[in-house]
C-alpha cells in the first residue's frame, strides 16, 4: 500500500487494487460504512468476492471519472449490477424519490422547498 489515505481492495479473483480511501467513502455509503468499520486497522482492506478484478478496476475509473460507461445500456449489464452492488448508482428496484431524499440529506440540502407551504415571494 503506498500512503495512509489509501486501502487495499481484493475482487474475487484475488486481484489487489489499490484506491484513496476518501474517494472511495464519498462515492457511496456502501465504502464509507465498510472503511468506518476499518479504520483501527493499518492496513485497510475491502473484499469484494462477487466481483473479479476487470470490473473492480473498471469501477474505480468509473468513480475516479476516468471512465465514463452506459450502465443502463443492456450490454452493461454487468457493469450495473456491479455499480449498484458498490452502491455508485441506485438500487434500480429503489424509489427515485428515495435516492434523492438520501442524496440531499448525504450533500445537506434542503429539498423540502414549496411542499406543505406556500411560496413566498
Amino acid at each position: 500500500m503506498e500512503k495512509s489515505t489509501d486501502c487495499v481492495i481484493v475482487a474475487g479473483d484475488g486481484k489487489r487494487l489499490v484506491a484513496d480511501k476518501r474517494m472511495l467513502a464519498d462515492s457511496s455509503t456502501f465504502f464509507r460504512d465498510i472503511l468506518s468499520t476499518l479504520c483501527h486497522l493499518e492496513e485497510q482492506v475491502i473484499q469484494l468476492p462477487s466481483l473479479d478484478g476487470k470490473m473492480v478496476e473498471l469501477l474505480i475509473q468509473i468513480i475516479k471519472g476516468e471512465a465514463c460507461v452506459d450502465v443502463w445500456a443492456v450490454e452493461n449489464k454487468h457493469v450495473l449490477e456491479a455499480a449498484e452492488l458498490v452502491g455508485i448508482v441506485p438500487q434500480s428496484n429503489m424509489d427515485f424519490n428515495d435516492f434523492m431524499e438520501e442524496f440531499s440529506l448525504d450533500q445537506e440540502w434542503d429539498l423540502s422547498f414549496g411542499r406543505g407551504r406556500r411560496n413566498q415571494a
